[in-house]
């Protein structure tokens, strides 16, 4: 019992020698301190031992002070100096918005994020301090403590080194900080659970959850946990990091409006200067953006009094610059700024500030006369520099001066950052352009070629080409009507007997219509039915409908092909028909046209058609080599010229796999995939494309993690496998240990009470799961895992909850794909062999296949059996299946009931605690008084 008050008492006395309070025994520093605390433990531990199994005062104590002052010591400061080290070495880019945080992860980046960062050392060293000083052994009742609430609160709590909860929050933040945010998320939610107890613990945990929600883009989860904390009381420190992850969460929302409040307040309480200095730009850029110049332009003028460096004085001159009122002085300030040799290393900046105001003012030839002096100055070559080439390819682009404009964007865009508002702009002109200016170099040389009366025939052959796909670039990807017009007409006044001519027309008939100028695609439709009454234009034109199909091309299209689909399901032969022949005539050059020649020729087969099934099937190969459909229509033509016969009134395909058909067939002919066990492995829980909320599924993962692998982490990210997304959860260090995570997960009762949805595990190795990547059928791994490598997985996996993996895969168009349904009744009479079952089937499942083995079992034995005797099994087979569902409906009300009953109980215990959590501290805010006041009268 001695040493809790040296515990206690000696570190008070230490922080209050200048306040007349008498030491206990001679302390001349705290290094001496130290050493008469470290004597102490050690003649204690001399005594007592210091696992952390035991529980009792003394090992309590000595697990707090390792944890405090060795472990965690060293651990902080490895996490404050690699976060100082990030924020001195990031450059920031003063050209787009300033992340409030220089290690935030980009939303716009599309690399994966390997595991792991700078904040490595802080993990490992929290994970050795959980590992070997927390304790979670049990005291022994002291009889000679009263059977107080308090006391049975204390003695049910999971946690009794009184320090551990800063290593649990320590190393969620060193997670966050590393951007691991799903590891994050575990950690820090794991540390909620288990220090319940303590308010201030699960605040901080919380907000720091919120930072990770934020970065990942789960706004809706974030939001939720502000709403939490905006009604709790919270100590100075921690209200004043909830404000700041709370205007983080708010501007990555681009709710500037709600966020400058919060961003004023996290400006004021900041104490890294460099931090400052970057909030507090970042404040200038939200007004700016607000429309308040006014307040941007004071806020940028903060900077200048924050001891700020030179160049972070120039960007806030130059953001000033443009927000100021008053033109004319704004281009005379930053004229004087040029004439400084101090900014020699700041021309192009300057001279595309002058640009910008120049641009804002209309007087476009200054602005280009100023940014070709920005682009020539510049010695960086970097965001500066691209900014300013897309300013001049924008004018270049209105202007039509494609030649330089594409230039512009091309060279800009590999040094434009993704996150820039202007990226998707300029990487769809740069790829447009790339497309346009060659065919406008070539149609400019042969220009000069044929006033030089160079080869004029040849030249006239090129240039007409040239026009014609000139026109339709700016027709269907530029989206430059009017240029189309002008390149169209002078095709038809350069060439008016060209071949193309009824295309042209019928490109400038599209044209005006979606221009509005319904008498001059009029006048077109007319010339095309005059002058090409038997062509498929004239054709498509004649239909009343032609004009609102040409307006809404894609939709209507895509609707008959709909309509066309759902007619071969249901076997309406006469119909598919019909809407093929409506389908030549209106989209006869369209995408879909493919799927709607196989869908004519599967419906022959349905009314039992060799010879026109045949001439369908070659002109569809005839017209459209390379295609899926093709591809599939080949299958059946081998099938035939096999001597396969054909079966009239065939059931109609419900899915048709475009690829199974060809890979998938016979795994022999698959990729090897690796068969060495010992490799690391991932376990994938795979399931249908939002079929369930991922969030969810993590979750459940994250706290069968952590609460059956306190010590062990394991990394957890979604993937795609085709035609599934999965959670992968790694690593493991074989097939055989990733098999009894599994094992354990399926097993787990209250991770199957939080998924109902089903999935499927599926363990695999890294070097298997980059072959599935590479487009090897997953069906191809399942028949791989069950002939190879099983050794009774099925046992040793069962499915959480069964999915099966289809033989075929569904094609993910926007339009509905043509899938095979087996119904027993092929289009092309062949034997196949019965796949191998590689899955393990659910309790419904199960019954299902009893009961088809009953009534064939029945069947077969009809002679056998009499009447009576049939309708006898019948009955009782009924009667046990109904026994049954009854029984499982029991089982789930009983198991629902328990379950909320466990969440009331939870919710009154958490109350509970929470309030008793309140009473201690001011039971010891009362005790430390007391102790204070008995020694000043001392």
């Amino acid at each position: 019992m001695l040493i809790r008050p040296l515990w206690i008492e000696l570190p008070m006395c230490v922080l209050r020698q200048g306040h007349g309070c008498k030491m206990l025994f001679p302390i001349l520093n705290m290094h001496a301190y130290l050493k008469h605390i470290a004597a102490g433990m050690f003649i204690v531990l001399l005594c007592t031992g210091c696992s952390s199994k035991r529980n009792t005062p003394a090992t309590r104590a000595w697990h707090e002070l390792t944890t405090r002052y060795n472990i965690y010591f060293n651990a902080e400061e490895a996490y404050n100096e690699a976060l100082k080290s990030i924020t001195e070495s990031h450059i920031d880019n003063y050209q787009t918005w300033l992340p409030m945080y220089p290690n935030s992860a980009d939303p716009n980046d599309t690399v994966v994020k390997q595991p792991g960062g700078p904040f490595d050392r802080v993990v490992e060293k929290m994970t050795t301090a959980i590992q070997e000083h927390s304790i979670t052994a049990k005291p022994r009742r002291d009889p000679a403590q009263p059977n107080t609430q308090e006391y049975r609160d204390w003695l049910r709590q999971n946690e009794f080194n009184p320090f551990i909860d800063r290593a649990w929050l320590l190393m969620g933040k060193a997670h966050v900080q590393n951007k691991d945010y799903t590891e994050a998320i575990s950690v820090l939610s794991y540390t909620v659970r288990l220090f319940a107890y303590d308010i201030d613990v699960v605040s901080e945990a919380q907000i720091w959850m919120m930072r990770a929600y934020t970065e990942m883009g789960w706004f809706s989860d974030a939001e939720g946990l502000a709403l939490t904390l905006q009604v709790r009381r919270l100590p100075k420190d921690l209200h004043d990091k909830f404000t700041e992850f709370y205007a983080f969460l708010l501007i990555r929302q681009e709710k500037y409006r709600d966020a400058l409040p919060f961003l004023i307040q996290t400006v004021k309480s900041e104490k890294s200067g460099i931090q400052k200095r970057r909030l507090q730009f970042l404040l200038g850029q939200v007004y700016a953006h607000l429309g308040e110049r006014e307040n941007a332009y004071n806020a940028f003028e903060q900077i200048k009094k924050l001891s700020t460096p030179y160049d972070e004085v120039f960007n806030a001159l130059v953001a000033q610059s443009q927000v100021a009122t008053g033109d004319g002085e704004i281009i005379g300030e930053l004229q004087k700024m040029a004439e400084n040799k101090k900014n020699s290393t700041y021309l192009d900046r300057i001279y595309a500030a002058i640009g910008d105001v120049y641009l804002s003012r209309n007087n476009v030839e200054k602005a280009i006369e100023n940014y070709l002096l920005a682009e020539e100055k510049s010695v960086r070559n970097g965001v500066e520099k691209a900014l300013t080439q897309v300013a001049l390819g924008d004018i270049y682009f209105e202007r039509k001066d494609f030649l330089k404009a594409g230039s512009r964007y091309s060279q800009a865009l590999g040094a434009l950052p993704r996150s820039s508002g202007n990226y998707a702009r300029v990487e769809f002109r740069t790829d447009v352009l790339g497309e346009l200016v060659p065919h406008m170099e070539v149609l400019a040389r042969q220009d000069s070629l044929r006033q030089l009366a160079v080869q004029p025939d040849e030249s006239d052959k090129i240039i007409e080409g040239e026009l014609f796909r000139i026109g339709s670039i700016a027709k269907d990807r530029l989206g430059d009507f009017e240029f189309a017009v002008e390149v169209y007409n002078r095709h038809l006044t350069d060439f008016p007997e060209s071949i193309r001519r009824k295309e042209v027309y019928h490109q400038l008939y599209q044209l005006y219509l979606r221009m509005g100028n319904r008498a001059m695609a009029k006048s077109l439709r007319d010339k095309i039915i005059s002058e090409f009454p038997q062509s498929e234009y004239a054709a498509a034109m004649s239909d009343p409908d032609y004009e609102h199909v040409v307006r809404n091309y894609a939709r209507v299209q895509d609707s008959l092909y709909q309509q066309t689909y759902l007619a071969y399901r249901q076997g309406q032969v006469e119909t598919v028909q019909g809407n093929f022949k409506r389908a030549q005539k209106l989209f006869f050059n369209g995408h879909l046209m493919p799927k709607f020649m196989l869908l004519n020729a599967l419906s022959l087969a349905q009314s039992g058609n060799p010879e026109q099934l045949n001439t369908a099937l070659s002109e569809l190969i005839q017209k459209h080599p390379g295609t899926e459909e093709t591809k599939m229509a080949q299958q059946i033509l081998a099938g035939l010229s096999e001597g396969k016969t054909l079966v009239a009134n065939v059931q109609p395909f419900s899915g048709i796999d475009w690829e199974s058909h060809i890979v998938a067939g016979n795994a022999a002919d698959s990729v090897c995939f690796e068969k060495e066990k010992n490799l690391p492995h991932s376990l994938l829980l795979l399931f249908s494309p939002n079929s369930l909320r991922k969030n969810e599924l993590l979750f459940a993962v994250s706290d069968f993690n952590f609460s059956n692998f306190q010590i062990r982490s394991f990394h957890t990210d979604y993937t795609y496998v085709f035609p599934y997304e999965a959670l992968q959860i790694k690593p493991f260090r074989s097939f055989e240990e990733a098999g009894r995570y599994a094992s354990m997960l399926a097993g787990d009762s209250i991770f199957r009470q939080n998924i109902t949805t089903g999935i499927v595990p599926l363990v695999i190795s890294d070097k298997n799961l980059e072959i599935l990547r590479d487009g090897e059928p997953l069906e191809n791994y399942i028949s791989f895992v069950t002939n190879e490598l099983s050794d009774g997985l099925s046992d040793s996996i069962p499915l959480i909850v069964s999915v099966k993996i289809p033989q075929t895969i569904t094609e993910t168009e926007k339009n509905v794909p043509l899938e095979p349904e087996k119904t027993g009744k092929p289009d092309i009479a062949s034997k196949k062999p019965t796949p191998k079952q590689s899955e393990r089937l659910t309790d419904e499942q199960r019954l299902e296949e009893l009961e088809r083995k009953a009534e064939e079992a029945l069947r077969q034995t009809g002679d056998v059996f009499s009447k009576r005797d049939r309708e006898r099994i019948l009955k009782e087979r009924e009667e046990a299946r109904k026994e049954w569902i009854k029984q499982r409906e029991r089982d789930l009300k009983q198991r629902e009931k328990v379950r909320k009953e466990i969440l009331k109980q939870r919710e009154r215990e958490r109350k509970q605690k929470l309030k008793e959590q309140e009473r201690l501290r001011k039971e010891k805010l009362k005790e430390r008084e007391r102790i204070v006041q008995q020694r000043n009268e001392k």
